[in-house]
């Protein structure tokens, strides 16, 4: 009979780690031992001979119960297990050396009643659990964290094993997360893997060799890639599907993506689930699936193949090596990202007949494509640059970022923040720069390749591009729409004024009381900042209004202006 753990696809996204609680319970009654911890303990309780218990923590656990207690005044978690050999002592030793931002640091250990303790720190912005975040926010502050995090526990040479959401916290800043949770992690015994039972698991992370304990450094980078899913999404790949259509996606080793997942990180999603692990000894294989080394790069913008799907991987064969800026590329993919990262010389490359010579000796249809380019190019005098990005994401459409004249953005998002920004600081230097991205309507055309089934973002460049061609035709200036562009791609729900940062517009009616209550000259010239004598509002605020929701009561103010 095969009692190995199998994926139940009933089963949602757990909030807590699985325990084998009939080998646990067996031993507890075997020993009389009582395991209903929580009820010894008030507060006021000290633990450890110095911690004392202030409340329990109303955290789901199936291995320990949380309690928030202090050293006088710094607060700390004590974990405190329900089963008295729950702990590793090799883990503990290992953990103790750990010195990581992104690592939850051990303090203390000790006992209580004979029941094994853990001090650790006290998060009190909680787990990851249930929040979503924009592929912006993760690549730029989540997964940085995780990776670094997760280098930090393999170099100390443990695994952790049980890698979601729940076991990552938000750390006091608000922007960077530490890992947490390891009463199931294990030392690394061959120097890559540890043979355990799957007691402890959640099976909805767990990489497909878990499954047949084995449990690797890779292994928990599986259970990375299914966490990223599950912050971008708010479930994990299999939720809500039949045995059937799980079954199909085992067959074909792919995890199975919704149309709105950004394209960018659905490849990195791919690459850390990768199933094959066969060839992750071999450092020179693109066909294994990312760790930490892989996931730094890609977080650089290095270009990297996709295991499995890349061009040029092992399966199909590698291009002729194409010479350019001195090194060599044998894949079509990383040449089409390094002519996009330097613009002019790529341009040169093209339309002087170099790619199209290389190309129609090993790849006609790409050849084809890149003589087309050439052609138009002399039929139309100075679009180089126009067609030249069209080119470039015909010849790879799963291009990571935004790429424009020489400036590369990891996405939509990154460039908005970067065109609020330069708003903000009152920077006129890039204005040239957003026109020729606009009067070419990148935007909509960009949308299309990367996201063409989010009709959203679609509706969203169309209304930017509008907006530019009615100022460009009312010769009014840009500002708006610059700051609609800003708003709308980037997300962000920030008004900037004197400094201040406004999130609500009960805090906007705040501040304004705060200036009346200062000086009446200051507020009468706030008023006339936000809305001019003809009762136009200033640019930044409309679009602000707009980017949180209010677009509804800004149309129905106007219409009261107009009676």
């Amino acid at each position: 009979m095969d009692n190995s753990t199998v994926i139940n696809p009933a089963i949602r996204t757990t909030t807590s780690t699985v325990i084998n609680r009939e080998i646990i319970e067996e031993y507890n009654r075997q020993n009389n031992i009582k395991t209903d911890i929580s009820s010894s303990i008030s507060e006021g309780t000290v633990i450890c001979g110095r911690y004392r218990v202030k409340s329990q923590l109303e955290v789901s656990s199936g291995e320990a119960d949380l309690f928030l207690c202090s050293d006088g005044s710094r607060q700390y978690a004590a974990k405190i297990y329900k089963s008295r050999f729950s702990i590793k002592q090799d883990v503990i030793d290992a953990l103790r050396k750990i010195d990581s931002p992104y690592v939850a640091r051990l303090y203390d250990t000790g006992s209580f009643n004979g029941y094994p303790v853990e001090i650790l720190p006290y998060y009190e912005k909680g787990s990851l659990q249930g929040r979503i975040f924009n592929a912006d926010e993760l690549i730029r502050r989540i997964i940085p964290c995780i990776n670094e995090g997760l280098h930090a526990l393999h170099e100390a040479g443990i695994i952790h094993k049980d890698l979601k959401p729940s076991n990552i916290m938000m750390n006091s800043d608000g922007e960077t997360v530490s890992i947490i949770d390891f009463g199931i992690s294990s030392i690394v015994e061959d120097g890559s893997t540890v043979l355990v039972t799957k007691t402890g698991m959640t099976p909805e992370y767990s990489a497909p060799e878990t499954f047949k304990n084995i449990f690797l450094r890779e292994s928990d980078y599986y259970s990375f890639g299914i966490t990223v899913f599950e912050l971008i999404c708010g479930y994990t790949p299999y939720a809500n599907m039949q045995p059937e259509e799980i079954n199909q996606y085992f067959s074909v080793q792919r995890i199975p993506y919704p149309e709105e997942m950004p394209l960018i990180l659905r490849d990195f999603i791919s690459a850390l689930t990768y199933f094959d692990i066969s060839n992750r000894s071999n450092k020179n294989n693109p066909n294994r699936r990312w760790t930490y080394e892989e996931v730094k790069k890609w977080l650089n913008g290095e270009p990297l193949i996709i295991p499995g799907e890349g061009i040029g991987n092992v399966g199909k064969g590698m291009m002729p090596a194409y010479r350019f800026r001195g090194e060599d590329f044998t894949d079509p993919a990383m040449l089409v990202t390094a002519f996009a990262r330097n613009w002019e010389d790529g341009k040169k490359e093209l339309f002087r007949g170099k790619v199209t010579a290389h190309f129609r000796k090993w790849n006609q249809e790409i050849a084809r494509k890149c003589q087309a380019a050439e052609e138009e190019a002399v039929r139309e005098n100075g679009k180089d640059d126009i067609i030249f990005w069209k080119l470039l994401y015909q010849l790879n459409p799963r291009l990571k970022g935004f790429y424009w004249m020489g400036r590369t953005y990891e996405s939509l998002p990154a460039f908005g923040r970067d065109v609020l920004e330069k708003l903000w600081d009152k920077d006129k230097s890039q204005y040239t720069y957003f026109n020729s991205i606009l009067s070419e309507k990148l935007l909509s055309q960009y949308v299309m390749m990367a996201a063409p089934k989010n009709e959203n973002l679609k509706k969203a460049a169309a209304a930017i591009e509008d907006s530019y061609e009615l100022e460009k035709n009312n010769g009014t200036g840009m500002q708006r729409t610059y700051y609609l562009m800003a708003y709308t791609l980037s997300g962000q729900k920030l008004l900037l004024l004197d400094g201040e940062k406004i999130r609500t517009v009960g805090e906007l009616a705040s501040y304004m009381r705060d200036t009346l209550e200062e000086s009446f000259d200051k507020f009468e010239s706030l008023c006339h900042r936000l809305v001019d004598y003809d009762g136009n509002l200033d640019f930044q605020l409309e679009t602000w209004l707009i980017a949180i929701g209010k677009q509804k009561e800004l149309e129905e103010w106007r219409a009261s202006m107009n009676d």
